[in-house]
């Protein structure tokens, strides 16, 4: 009978996440306001261009040519390929794919939330609200609509914790292990900052225990704890030993400083009661989760869990606050503190223990004698729950509006039978779940961000990139200069279709490409992140911009948003408009240089800002001389340009794999302008040659005089070493699971226990 209780449970809470999903759904149709714009500008794309890479047979899956004049695709650690459901972009269009992922994380975020506070004592319809307070949250609502590459670690957080809880209870190498592959689901699809958190939050959760009852913290403990949390990156090192090579290259490679961090502004206590009442992504609190929670501190047996869970709750209220608030220069310095920006996001670990105060207070509610004998003591929940109403009417700037007494009446209701009468306990239970779940599933407002109503909005330009992709060459590129949230026109929009362009919405550029960029667009000195993402609006075509980099890196072809046109800036030689198509115009840039060319010298300029500044504004003729910032290894720097005429020509064009044929007049080198990044390797003829880093951030390789064969391949350390890793990790899980088993008992041994 409690088996069959649980399942009910369990599929009425599936019942739930579908409906709260298709209100989001639907809410996407009815037009006005903001669009999911990381779903559509990063993830979409993305889902699409690794199916296309699958497909292909994998060609394209290691290193991505149409982004940034060439970055790495699976090493990037963002695009969440390796994460299970992803797996659903194989077999189902796009937007059902998308939807389906948003199913499978928000049922894993319920469930785990359910048995969490299953696991912390709370009753089956205390677990159920609890659940329900977390899988249909505002921080919820706000991954969902946000990135998938978030939504995913969000999902796994309080399945983190549930095996921590078990650990802490019971340590053994199988709840380790538990807890190592749910850091590893977490840690797949790619954003670490809620997996950091997660860590923090154990590490607190530990320390917490061993305060308050430190006969039950041995090493044994440590020790299991200490293996889940170790166990789970390695699991996961095929993705993660490429992504710590791409984040040192990146621009995340240091600390962010401090006005990095709070680079959007910064909440307030003032702001953040302004935003309470409402669906929006700096609101952490709910009417009825937080009435609930409120009543947590009437649960006696549980009010050791409910002070630690509040305790976090308003620390990570406070952190979200940024420099506005109080720990956040304390936090600033611990390590890892200035990875990440947004401290809003904290909002998010929250929600987690808003869910657990909700349980913990439905609890004291619904089984009344579990706290203690007597109206007065019985009683104390319904007082708790009337004062957390009142103080979130006063904490609302309108204060609560007659619905939302209703709700709370209800519930209060329900709390006055269950302590007068504790047979009234299911009468008590029926109206808390019919309370909160009208709160969350019907009355609240939905729609901070909206979902595309069709993803297929973004193959809209098809006609125009089908036309370019049949001009393009293998030497050429597009610098694409769309406008602010056009779906159907966007950085990855080109990349969809073939086409390669000079930026990319990336997350983790390389440092020298996000640099070099910048001086191009702006002529001006990269300063920080916000210099390379925040391009809109108007940012194509500053006064600043500097047409030798344009042309060095390319970019023969530029698509412009009409709104977004500044190509009259380009003016010596002028542009010429080949065709417009609507809103968007494409132009030819005569003075683009070829992607891969013959120059006969190399000439060392050490200091790196130096030697882009020099190719920015400097009169070199960069079709005779690449700068280097090392002398080659041959200490051949080459010679004055002899007569003749050198000829480039690409023989295979492949993502990961490129070959060309080279005739040069005279000994010297082959220019690239490809990103120089890791794990490229090259053969001159079939003999390796050394990758030199040349004009800032691309490639050049000496090569002979006359004819030659020059062959490029992308084949990265990294990957085979996080292979080996996850390889060992995992057979180490299996030799963990079958020594672990419990042994069998003898036969007679099991009869006489029976």
């Amino acid at each position: 009978m409690k088996r069959r209780s649980e399942w009910f449970v369990l599929v009425t809470l599936l019942g739930a996440v579908a409906f709260f999903l298709g209100r989001l759904i639907r809410a996407s149709r009815v037009p006005g306001g903001p669009v999911a714009y990381d779903i559509y500008s990063y993830c979409y794309p993305t889902m699409l261009i690794a199916v296309r890479t699958v497909l292909s047979g994998g060609n394209g899956f290691f290193w991505n040519p149409f982004n940034c004049c060439g970055e790495p695709f699976f090493g990037s650690g963002t695009t969440g390929v390796l994460y299970p459901p992803a797996i659903l972009s194989l077999v189902l269009p796009g937007d059902p794919a998308l939807y389906g992922l948003l199913l499978f994380n928000l049922v894993v975020a319920t469930v785990s939330a359910y048995l969490l506070c299953r696991e912390l004592g709370a009753g089956v319809v205390a677990s159920w609200c609890g659940a329900l307070a977390f899988g249909l949250s505002n921080a919820s609502s706000d991954v969902m609509t946000y990135a998938r590459t978030v939504s995913g670690p969000y999902a796994w957080l309080p399945a983190a914790m549930l095996f921590c809880e078990r650990i802490l209870r019971g340590p053994t190498v199988r709840r380790a292990v538990a807890l190592a592959i749910t850091v590893a689901l977490a840690l797949i699809p790619g954003h670490p900052q809620l997996v950091l958190y997660l860590y923090q939050l154990i590490a607190v959760r530990v320390l917490w225990q061993f305060l308050t009852r430190p006969g039950t913290i041995r090493m044994r403990t440590l020790g299991m704890m200490m293996l889940g949390l170790t166990l789970g990156p390695l699991l996961v090192a095929v993705q993660l030993v490429p992504y710590l090579e791409v984040m040192r290259e990146g621009v995340r490679s240091a600390g962010l400083p401090l006005k990095e961090v709070s680079s959007l502004p910064s909440l307030t206590w003032a702001g953040l009661r302004k935003h309470v009442g409402g669906w929006d992504i700096d609101n952490p609190f709910l009417l009825m989760p937080w009435v609930l929670a409120a009543v947590a501190f009437a649960n006696s047996g549980k009010r050791r869990l409910a002070v630690f869970y509040a305790a976090v709750a308003a620390a990570s209220v406070d952190l979200s606050l940024g420099p506005n608030g109080h720990l956040f220069s304390l936090y600033y310095r611990l390590p890892f503190g200035t990875l990440f920006h947004e401290p809003s996001r904290f909002l998010w670990v929250t929600s987690l223990c808003i869910a657990v105060l909700v349980a913990l207070g439905v609890d004291a509610i619904v089984t009344p004698g579990r706290a203690g004998d007597g109206w007065g003591r019985r009683g104390s929940a319904v007082a708790l729950l009337v004062a957390g109403a009142v103080g979130y009417h006063f904490l609302l700037p309108i204060g609560l509006r007659s619905t939302a007494w209703l709700l709370v009446g209800v519930a209060v209701v329900g709390g006055v039978a269950a302590a007068s009468a504790p047979r009234l306990g299911a009468f008590a239970a029926v109206a808390v779940v019919s309370a909160i779940a009208t709160d969350l599933l019907v009355t609240r407002p939905l729609g901070f961000r909206r979902l595309l109503p069709d993803g297929d909005v973004l193959l809209s330009r098809a006609p125009l990139f089908t036309t370019l992709r049949e001009r393009l060459t293998a030497q050429d590129r597009v610098y694409l200069a769309p406008r602010h949230s056009d779906f159907t026109l966007q950085p990855k929009t080109a990349p969809l279709f073939g086409v390669p362009v000079l930026f990319d919405y990336e997350p983790q550029p390389t440092r020298r490409w996000a640099a070099y960029f910048v001086k191009l667009r702006t002529g001006g000195v990269m300063t920080g992140v916000k210099d390379w993402g925040l391009v809109f609006p108007g940012g194509w075509f500053q006064a600043g911009l500097k047409r030798r980099l344009l042309d060095l890196a390319a970019a023969r072809y530029l698509v412009v948003a009409a709104e977004e046109d500044g190509t009259a800036s380009l003016a010596d030689p002028p542009v010429r408009l080949l065709w417009s198509v609507g809103d968007v115009r494409v132009y030819e840039n005569p003075t683009a240089l070829p992607r891969a060319f013959y120059v006969p010298r190399v000439e060392v300029v050490a200091d790196a800002p130096k030697l882009l500044e020099r190719l920015a504004t400097g009169r070199d003729d960069l079709r005779q001389v690449a700068l280097v910032e090392e002398p080659p290894p041959s200490g051949y720097l080459g010679e004055p340009p002899e007569p003749g005429q050198a000829h480039v020509e690409f023989v295979t064009n492949d993502p990961e794999h490129l070959v060309l044929r080279v005739h040069a007049p005279q000994r010297g080198f082959l220019f690239l302008a490809d990103q120089y990044f890791p794990g490229w390797h090259a053969t001159v003829d079939g003999v390796p040659a050394p990758i030199a880093r040349a004009n800032y951030a691309f490639r050049v390789v000496a090569v002979p005089s006359g004819d030659s064969v020059v062959e490029f391949r992308y084949a990265p350390a990294s990957v085979r070493a996080g292979a080996v890793v996850s390889g060992v990790a995992l057979l180490g899980v299996v030799a963990l699971l079958v020594t672990s088993r419990p042994a069998a008992r003898p036969r007679a041994c099991r009869a006489a226990s029976v």
